[in-house]
């Protein structure tokens, strides 16, 4: 297993594949890839105003498909090997947010829900976005509803 310690991890010089199928990164190693590969592209963290709009928008416009794709395949990655890290899928969501389409976002939601179906935190931040993603009341509530069915059911908060 590889860790932090052991080598650096750059994302260009990582065959994220080959690491992936024989499960050779532990949690530390992916944590510092993910925080390695925000800081290569600083415009993931971008600075929101009151009205949830990004600051400095222009700088998303530099972001190309291929950096989006990079991001992706390691969030992406990360979260097939660690799918109960609700933080981790909060963060690809937001990222979603400010590069790609609200279908995306939902997406990983979706996902995400469907990893850590029992995530109280995760279904407050996805019904927190549905309530200004969807533009019909009757979506934002049929998924209130939804995760009022899961809330409440994991053993470890009863």
């Amino acid at each position: 297993m590889i860790s932090m310690e052991d080598e650096y991890l750059d994302f260009d010089e990582l065959k994220l594949p080959e690491f992936t199928d024989k499960g050779l990164l532990g949690f530390e190693a992916w944590t510092s890839l993910i925080s390695n590969i925000e800081k290569t592209y600083p415009w993931l963290s971008g600075t929101w105003d009151a009205n949830n709009a990004l600051i400095g928008y222009e700088l998303i416009l530099g972001a190309g498909w291929d950096d989006i794709k990079k991001i992706c395949l390691v969030y992406d990655s990360f979260l097939s090997e660690f799918p109960l890290c609700y933080g981790y899928w909060r963060k690809y969501a937001d990222h979603k947010m400010r590069l790609c389409t609200v279908d995306k976002v939902i997406e990983v939601y979706e996902r995400a829900v469907q990893s850590a179906t029992y995530s109280v935190g995760l279904w407050v931040d996805y019904c927190s976005f549905s309530m200004s993603a969807f533009e019909d009341p009757f979506d934002v509530r049929r998924l209130f509803k939804r995760a009022l069915s899961f809330v409440g059911k994991d053993y470890l908060f009863s």
